[in-house]
């Protein structure tokens, strides 16, 4: 009996250094030996992965940047001195970069959210918006469970008072938090000018039904397009939206917003 438990340890021994021999040897002869400008550029990169590139991963990025030229540009959540040593490894040409930020176009916190009904269901924003609109009167408006906060690779957003609140400092633009609204407001813009304007609304909604469901909402009563000689505001279908290109006078569009009602053109 001990002779045959010897002999069977023998054998799982024997496979076992026989198995571990060929794995050493189809690794030697079949390990892809990578460019080391791969691997130094994907060290450069964040390595979050967060897709806003338009690739798999940092690393995908990486061998898209040496092997068919992808611009490094690509990538917003490094700083422009990284962009610039990644411009030195490639030896191709840098450019203006303006960073890219979240906008989240909702000024409605809990207290100013009024329900039709109470909702107890699952805790996410996806969920709510499938169960009557979570209960809540405006269909526009945000949820505020936080899927965008959950889903924000950076911890850029954090929920205050209900709504989503964006710094500015952490915020790279990858767009995770577009993805993850299930009613779509929130968007992604460059930020130009020291300051960016934007309403902070997406009701399209008439004057009297905003007045009734939220204090804060757009009412689309045209005070800042008639106002604008220059076209910064325009309103369409019952919403007053920006001209994010003509920004560059930062005072009068700061003074066009201090004349908006509800005080609902927002700057970051």
């Amino acid at each position: 009996m001990n002779t045959l438990m010897v002999a069977s340890v023998l054998g799982m021994a024997g496979l076992a250094v026989l198995f571990a021999a060929v794995l050493a040897f189809a690794d030697k002869r079949l390990k892809l030996e990578e460019d080391p400008a791969v691997d130094k550029i994907s060290h450069l990169l964040p390595g979050v992965n967060c897709g806003a590139c338009g690739y798999l991963s940092c690393h995908d990025f990486a061998e898209h940047i040496v092997k068919e030229g992808a611009d490094p540009r690509k990538c917003r959540a490094i700083s422009n001195d990284i962009r610039e040593e990644l411009f030195k490894i490639t030896g191709g040409a840098g450019g203006t970069v303006y960073p890219r930020i979240a906008l989240v176009h909702c000024a409605a916190e809990s207290k100013d959210k009024k329900p039709l009904a109470e909702y107890k269901g699952v805790m996410t924003c996806r969920a709510a918006d499938l169960v009557f609109g979570a209960g809540m009167q405006c269909v526009y408006g945000c949820i505020g469970f936080g899927d965008c906060a959950a889903a924000c690779p950076f911890g850029a957003l954090t929920m205050v008072k209900g709504l989503p609140r964006v710094d500015p400092e952490k915020c790279t633009g990858c767009g995770k938090c577009v993805q993850a609204c299930p009613r779509g407001i929130i968007s992604i813009r460059e930020k130009r000018y020291e300051k960016l304007f934007y309403v902070a609304c997406s009701s399209h909604d008439d004057i009297l039904r905003v007045k009734q469901i939220c204090a804060v909402g757009c009412i689309g009563c045209g005070i800042c397009a008639k106002l604008s000689r220059k076209g910064f505001f325009e309103v369409s279908d019952n919403l007053s939206l920006p001209d994010y290109s003509k920004q560059e006078d930062q005072e009068t569009v700061r003074g066009l917003a201090g004349k908006c009602p509800t005080k609902v053109i927002k700057e970051i």
